[in-house]
């Protein structure tokens, strides 16, 4: 693929907010660490290799000559008008980058801090970020990954789902209550919430509830309640299921105050008592730089 304009998203870290922010909890953590408290001892060793990929990231763009531009702050507006976006930090940034990238432009990950952060969805390391740009140049193909659509009522929310959503009740000592339907049948249910997984967050929240691992270039989506409840003589008849393309899965909230949670914690839809909630599979899959 031609490769002319380059997007880089570079994570700040912990120790580089640290030293701009002046609230109390900041304040707190920096004490911890010129105490050298083992409680934060992996801070600025993590920072260190972060810059240090950073380095190697931005040299290698200049030694090809490919005009690129940088930024710290989280895109909030779709991506357009690059030919690669190219995250540097763990797999947090490439989650938060896909959503807003809805064009077909392929992500490169790269796992600035390999010794300290999971770099599952990422492509390469800084040391290789150059050999993995020259192998994309030259005719690797990026991978299609699922992700996943998400309506509550009548709104679809923009964000496609690259790894899982969560509905769950807001107070987590609150038992979630539910409708759940999907092509295998329907059941009220009690529990902890629901994970609702694509092929690349299969290996994270959903095998640790229990849920499968669905292979990562699969048309497949999942599901898996959290330790469901069921009263003495009954039982949960649908815990968990893998769905494909063309199926949805709708959980209609039978109480208040619950939301929905898309790729972890920052993107939170407040979800209202009798309101549906539908997921199904996204038309637009992002093309990742990664080996299979």
């Amino acid at each position: 693929m031609r490769i002319r304009r380059v997007l880089v998203v570079v994570k700040e870290t912990a120790l580089a907010r640290l030293a701009v922010d002046r609230r109390p909890g900041p304040r707190h953590l920096r004490d911890l660490i010129a105490k050298s408290d083992p409680s934060v001892a992996s801070i600025r060793p993590a920072h260190d290799e972060h810059e240090a990929s950073v380095a190697l990231v931005l040299s290698a763009l200049r030694a090809r000559r490919i005009f690129f531009r940088t930024r710290t702050e989280m895109p909030t507006r779709p991506i357009r008008g690059v030919d690669l976006v190219v995250t540097v930090g763990g797999d947090g940034m490439v989650l938060g980058v896909s959503h807003t990238v809805r064009d077909g432009t392929p992500i490169l990950g790269v796992n600035s801090a390999p010794s300290f952060s999971v770099g599952y969805l990422t492509g390469c390391l800084g040391h290789n970020f150059g050999a993995t740009l020259d192998a994309l140049r030259q005719g690797q193909v990026p991978l299609a990954v699922q992700r996943l659509r998400v309506q509550i009522g009548r709104r679809v929310l923009a964000e496609p789902v690259l790894n899982d959503a969560l509905f769950c009740a807001d107070n987590p000592a609150v038992m979630t209550r539910y409708r759940l339907e999907f092509p295998g049948g329907e059941e009220l249910q009690r529990s902890s919430g629901v994970w609702v997984s694509t092929p690349a967050g299969s290996t994270s929240a959903l095998t640790s509830a229990g849920g499968p691992i669905l292979p990562l270039t699969s048309h497949q989506f999942a599901f898996i309640a959290r330790e469901p409840y069921a009263p003495p003589g009954s039982a949960v008849r649908y815990r968990s299921a893998v769905l494909m393309t063309g199926h949805s899965l709708t959980l209609e909230c039978r109480i208040m105050d619950a939301s929905v949670f898309l790729d972890g914690s920052h993107r939170r839809y407040p979800v209202a008592l009798a309101e549906r909630v539908m997921f199904s599979l996204h038309d637009a899959p992002l093309f990742l730089v990664r080996t299979a």
